[in-house]
């Protein structure tokens, strides 16, 4: 029998080429490296096409097609499953999506994965080759032991800022009502597990960058854990950073010092919100004064933090975009992603609001943390959609980035001048924010909001010229041949 050709695929659509994390460090999704060591590379021929560095290309005649599907390229995977379906291929679709929404997905795809894959794709490859696809293959347990072979990193295209990506532990401890982290084992199923520090140690040994990106949903649910492998990974002097806990960082300080000899350079943190009532709605048990002492003693070590906030929580009014940005840039922060609140389907979050009407679409598109996609509380659609662009806006204002680097500076020492500068100006050109200013003004321009743009369907109507509306958009017009605007996607 010949060889199998099979195309391991990560979608995205372009338009929302800003609008992803993925996108703006590009970084390796993990899901197919992994899953390509699976693969016997002595009975089939590996390709790995990721649409965040570079074209798809439908005209390689594969045998199988993989494509790993988040809610928000849903749509774009149906597409490119379509598209290469039309070529005579047999395609798989596998993901946190496929997961939650099977009976969609399956509409699409000759096939599913439901759940991790690395217990289910050994024996759909099987009834491939035998010509017995199955339309489902549902995970039958948890993965404790993943990466027995190294993922198939040398398989990755071009284009990536980060090469060297992998996971130590995976799944989470909290119950956050907006996550959707635990629905990639699919049937709302939870679990934290862990790699022997040695085994991870064996993986960062191979590889050959200056910063390893370790991509766990939560690498301190386990302080002991984490400690043992800071204390494996210190030998190696690697640099690297990860997704931690605010909540057991506030609680295990003496950590911090062993994360920083181990080479932890920088965390990212879901902060969310500083309003303790949206904490509390969302179910962190936290505070704004329990998040300003813990950052104090991480940039005592010498520590970047890059924060998540979510904007548009229950409790929030279009004031709180102000409070934030203002408490973000006087933290210090290296850097924060502004997401608008986002209820992925399968979460508590979005069943609750779902049930209370308040879905506006389900176009899946639309779930980037760029657009609003559901009715907020305490303020309309439009205050929420330009609010949030406003405190972007502001916390990578030249004003803002300035101020950040030298607080860090007289606390750190020169060098956390040009590291905070340099960090703010990339994000600033990551997000294409051009002007200091959006085009819109969330405070100025209260009463005459324009609606998000499209693809959500749900509009508004434009308001109606002022009296003076020739003289402004004269100005606007000169200031954007200065300075061009940011575009909105």
């Amino acid at each position: 029998m010949g060889r199998h050709k099979i195309g391991l695929v990560i979608p995205h659509p372009e338009d929302q080429k800003w609008d992803s994390v993925w996108k703006l460090f590009r970084t390796p999704n993990l899901n197919l490296p992994t899953l390509a060591a699976l693969i016997p590379d002595d009975e089939w021929d590996i390709e790995i096409q990721d649409e965040i560095v570079g074209p798809l290309d439908f005209s390689r005649d594969f045998d199988l097609v993989f494509i790993t599907v988040t809610t928000v390229v849903a749509v774009r995977a149906y597409e490119v499953a379509r598209l290469f379906r039309e070529r005579g291929a047999k395609v798989v679709l596998g993901g946190i999506h496929p997961s939650t929404l099977p009976d969609e997905a399956i509409k699409h795809a000759d096939a599913i994965v439901v759940g991790e894959g690395e217990l289910t794709v050994p024996r759909l490859l099987e009834d491939f080759k035998k010509g017995q696809l199955k339309p489902r293959y549902d995970m039958p347990h948890m993965v404790e032991q993943w990466d027995a072979k190294p993922p198939r990193w040398d398989l990755l295209p071009q284009g990536y800022m980060f090469r060297d990506a992998l996971t130590a532990t995976r799944g989470c401890n909290y119950r956050c009502t907006f996550c959707s982290i635990h629905l990639a084992l699919g049937g709302g199923r939870y679990g934290f597990r862990k790699k022997p520090p040695a085994d991870v140690v064996k993986l960062v040994e191979k590889m050959t960058g200056p910063m390893v990106m370790f991509w766990d949903d939560d690498l301190l649910s386990d302080p002991a854990y984490t400690r043992e492998l800071c204390e494996a990974m210190t030998p190696l002097k690697k640099k690297w950073m990860s997704q931690m806990s605010a909540t057991y960082i506030a609680h295990h300080p003496e950590l911090l010092k062993t994360l920083k000899e181990s080479g932890c350079s920088a965390m990212f943190m879901g902060l969310e919100s500083i309003n303790q009532d949206s904490l509390r709605s969302v179910d962190k048990q936290n505070s704004a004064k329990l998040y300003e002492e813990m950052i104090r003693r991480i940039h005592d070590h010498g520590i970047d933090i890059h924060a998540g906030f979510i904007c548009g929580l229950d409790h929030e009014t279009v004031y709180d975009f102000q409070r934030t940005a203002e408490w973000a840039t006087r933290m210090g922060l290296a850097g924060a992603l502004w997401r608008i609140m986002t209820p992925y389907p399968g979460t508590r979050q979005f069943a609750e609001l779902k049930a209370a009407g308040r879905i506006l679409t389900e176009n899946w598109t639309s779930y980037t943390g760029e657009h609003v996609v559901y009715k907020p509380a305490r303020m309309t659609v439009e205050q929420l959609y330009w609010g949030h662009k406003w405190a972007k806006g502001q916390f990578y204002s030249f004003r803002s980035i300035g101020a950040r680097a030298i607080q860090r500076a007289s606390q750190n020492g020169f060098g956390e001048l040009l590291n905070i500068t340099g960090c703010g100006l990339g994000y600033r050109s990551m997000f294409r924010l051009a002007a200091d200013s959006a085009p819109v003004n969330v405070y100025r321009d209260m009463k005459h909001l324009p609606p998000q743009e499209e693809p959500v369907a749900y509009r508004f109507p434009y308001p109606q010229k002022s009296k003076f509306g020739f003289i402004t958009d004269r100005v606007d017009k000169f200031r954007s041949k200065l300075q061009p605007r940011p575009s909105i996607n």
